[in-house]
């Protein structure tokens, strides 16, 4: 497992993060598909190209397998509810071929409704969640090189000391906490009872597996 770095900091004061949470949900991809008609065949491409983009970028956030079977059994039209935005680079269009680089921006509050309504596990949290970081509090930057099992691991390890991950930012495989500095001295507990190495570095703690 890669190493899973945390950068330290303690803060005097109570910060509420409102919108507690951003989340880069971007991604790309070239068509090139021929139909009975120019018109179809870019329907056809822009439907391929947004389920494409949509299971490749919603991975690091959830459970694979189940992701896959929603992107199957949703509509275009449900799929095209959690793009926020799109854009096209190089098209080309004949009598019965489209062809293009399609760039689909994904909106993190509807992939998340989206994920919970197909049943699809992930750790994308919504961005009303408000998280109240307390008083001298330990902000903790991770990088996690399987974020899904890894979160659900961290999870498991923090609910057995009485922990809540309160996740205050998520940018692909990038996860930054709050802890209260008691909570993060039993938490580095927890993961060394659990096989984790936790150590101090130059410019924070660095904990690896």
């Amino acid at each position: 497992m890669r190493i899973v770095n945390f950068l330290y900091a303690v803060v005097f004061c109570l910060i509420a993060v409102g919108t507690g949470v951003a989340v880069e949900l971007t991604g790309s991809t070239s068509v090139n598909v021929t139909s009975d008609t120019a018109a179809s065949a870019k329907s056809s491409a822009f439907n391929s190209a947004r389920r494409e983009v949509v299971l490749r970028e919603l991975r690091s956030y959830a459970n694979p397998e189940q992701l896959s079977q929603a992107v199957k059994d949703s509509s275009n039209d449900e799929l095209m509810n959690i793009i926020s935005s799109s854009s096209l680079d190089g098209e080309k269009i004949s009598d019965t071929t489209y062809s293009a680089k399609i760039s689909f921006v994904i909106d993190g509050d509807a992939a998340k409704r989206w994920m919970d309504k197909h049943s699809v596990q992930n750790w994308l949290p919504a961005s009303d969640v408000v998280v109240v970081q307390p008083v001298n509090s330990v902000i903790v930057n991770i990088v996690l090189s399987q974020p899904l099992s890894d979160w659900i691991v961290l999870n498991s390890i923090a609910n057995g000391v009485n922990i809540d991950l309160s996740t205050t930012r998520i940018i692909g495989k990038n996860v930054t906490l709050a802890f209260d500095e008691k909570d993060f001295t039993k938490l580095s507990g927890a993961l060394r009872s659990n096989g984790w190495r936790v150590r101090q570095g130059e410019n924070g703690f660095i904990v690896s597996k």
